[in-house]
């Protein structure tokens, strides 16, 4: 989910004045089989023996994921009797309806967030509680549980947040064509992986004309295409994979820079153009939007690979498409992917000590597995990322290659952190970056042009990286 952080600068110092004068009083809208409960006598703690604190939960997902958030919620009610959890489900305008609700005055206790729209802004205005100290003096929780590459970190000491379900970037295929057309599949483990010259061979391979003709051959007509060879995500996650390949970052080397800019950033953008107006093998931005979704394409032999968030997996998987997954072809000397998910904060209310053992509940073993069977999330903790646990969870409905080329990554340091949780200003540099691409994925400019056009004014937005 890609929120835009809409929040001027007098809305956050309302937010920052509210949050400072008036936290904890906060009226809690009760449990949905109780409407009419008050957080009235539990928002002094619960001093009386019989009191309930009620927390709220938020979050934007529904169908699957909102029932796994709801079921977790009444184990975690029926396993205590001091708190008691509402799933609040969010699904539209969720940054709009959440800052709302702080700026009211009724922040909800803890809650799902993006983190370049509201939990690294919120926690910098300390309307976020840093789950460090919870960590710190709570005795009965094992720090080892939670894993660095998971956390939030504003700063070397300020946890702002964890994960809620990791995710990572993948490529899909359709082995129905690889084996139609006489071609290799792609390797499973990123140790293998192809590379780039390898990759956009059997993308030509694989890209059939209305006459039957691939993208190799001289008569090739690239403008009656009936099966591509690859379709691409045209965002940072689809871009930085590529980028981490070839040795760079989002960043320059220095933390001063787009990485985009620099010439590793160029070639990688380039390259990535280059499928589309030179060897013809990805559909051009007019081409796409006739294109029918993922599960339709790979199943009517539309496309043979694309690149993608492993949660396509889920949607996949339930309409039963014949497919498998493989390791992202190498730009570089090494094939990356890059992690993408959301996180869960704890708000800054007298609520706090509740919301975390609500949120300590969240990570217990085994409270998301329906969604790792699924094929939509990964684990998160460590006491999840174990072989046996994991291959607990991996079905026959699973792609046979999903522990190679999508659980490992997350083990093995190939799948880097989300830049979203390591690029301080993260969301007004990607504002800037967006739309000048949006030039070279419709082949108006070169990579380098497109870049050049903002790099001035990204590279006044940069400051640098979080967590130091």
């Amino acid at each position: 989910m890609k929120l835009k952080r809409f929040i001027s600068v007098l809305v956050v110092l309302v937010l920052v004045l509210s949050v400072t004068a008036c936290s904890g009083k906060s009226e809690s809208t009760g449990s949905k089989n109780d409407s009419s409960s008050k957080s009235g006598d539990a928002a002094d703690g619960g001093n009386k023996k019989d009191d309930v604190i009620e927390i709220r939960f938020t979050e934007w997902d529904g169908g699957d994921t909102l029932a796994v958030y709801e079921k977790i919620a009444d184990e975690f009610n029926k396993s205590q009797s001091k708190i008691h959890v509402t799933v609040m489900n969010i699904p539209d305008e969720y940054d709009t309806k959440l800052t709302t609700m702080v700026a009211g005055n009724d922040a909800p206790e803890i809650c799902e967030m993006e983190a370049g729209t509201l939990m690294f802004p919120y926690a910098e205005d300390g309307i976020i509680r840093n789950m460090q100290d919870f960590i710190d003096k709570d005795t009965n929780f094992d720090k080892s549980y939670m894993l660095d590459q998971f956390k939030y970190m504003l700063n070397s000491d300020y946890m702002a947040g964890y994960a809620s379900g990791s995710e990572n970037i993948t490529m899909f295929y359709n082995p129905a064509l690889f084996q139609k057309y006489g071609v290799e599949e792609p390797p499973a483990s990123y140790k293998d992986a192809w590379d780039w010259d390898t990759f956009v061979h059997v993308a030509q391979q694989l890209t059939i004309d209305k006459n039957g003709k691939n993208a190799l051959d001289p008569d090739f007509d690239p403008e009656n295409i009936k099966t591509y060879g690859v379709t691409i995500s045209k965002w940072w996650a689809g871009y930085m994979p590529f980028l981490y390949s070839e040795g760079g970052d989002y960043l320059s080397e220095d933390g001063t820079g787009i990485g985009y800019a620099t010439d590793k950033g160029i070639d990688v953008l380039q390259k990535l153009a280059d499928l589309t107006y030179v060897y013809h093998v990805a559909p051009t931005p007019t081409a796409s939007e006739t294109m029918p979704g993922l599960s339709e394409a790979l199943s009517t032999n539309k496309v043979a690979m694309t690149f993608d968030g492993q949660w396509t997996n889920a949607t996949l998987m339930a309409d039963g498409v014949a497919y498998n997954v493989a390791a992202l072809p190498k730009m570089g000397d090494q094939a990356k992917t890059t992690m993408t998910f959301s996180g869960i904060s704890i708000m800054n209310t007298d609520k706090a000590d509740a919301a975390w053992e609500f949120e300590k509940f969240l990570l217990s073993k085994g409270s998301c597995e329906p969604l790792y069977k699924s094929g939509l999330w990964l684990p998160t903790t460590a006491g999840e990322y174990t072989d046996e646990y994991i291959k607990s969870f991996i079905t026959d409905k699973h792609p046979k290659n999903y522990y190679e080329s999508v659980v490992a990554p997350m083990m093995d340091g190939t799948a880097q952190r989300p830049v979203v949780a390591t690029v301080k200003n993260f969301n007004k540099i990607n504002d800037i970056i967006s739309p000048a691409l949006d030039e070279l994925w419709a082949g108006e400019m070169t990579a380098k042009e497109a870049v050049d056009a903002v790099k001035d004014q990204a590279n006044a937005e940069v400051k640098g990286y979080l967590g130091k």
